[in-house]
């Protein structure tokens, strides 16, 4: 589905845990993340709502099994939990899912079956990812 301003951005199950929360030195990553909510107004890239949320932006080579950071935004939670859609489905309550899914068809102007036909053909996509280990690359450096 093309043209998507909020999108689920699954990880493929070889990258999982590895972020650069998770990789940097916490006084490092601090710097960073302060950086990005000042630079948005300490408002959602997304919809414009107040949070702090440092989310990273990645891109995937399937051929090459590369996984790069192309950007870094602030999100709200609602915002974030949509693009972390698979750990959202795990841990968070029905409840509170209803709300995302109502939050993703706001800010894309779509309607609810228009949901459950993108996070089809996105988690279709992820599968095809799940089998092969990602290079985690920032830059030149590795993370993985």
């Amino acid at each position: 589905m093309r043209g998507l301003k909020l999108r689920i951005e699954p990880i493929p199950n070889s990258s999982w845990g590895i972020s650069l929360a998770n990789k940097l030195p916490l006084d490092e990553w601090d710097k960073i993340r302060r950086e990005v909510y000042y630079r948005a107004k300490y408002k959602c890239d997304i919809c414009g709502a107040p949070g702090t949320n440092c989310h990273e932006v990645w891109s995937y080579n399937s051929k090459a099994c590369i996984q790069r950071l192309v950007g870094m935004g602030n999100r709200c939670d609602k915002c974030h939990d949509i693009h972390h859609w698979g750990r959202s489905k795990a841990v968070k309550t029905k409840k509170y899912q209803e709300e995302l899914i109502r939050h993703w068809c706001s800010i894309n102007g779509k309607k609810r079956k228009d949901f459950f036909i993108y996070e089809k053909e996105i988690f279709e996509i992820n599968k095809k990812r799940a089998d092969k280990f990602y290079t985690v690359k920032v830059g030149s450096r590795i993370l993985s």
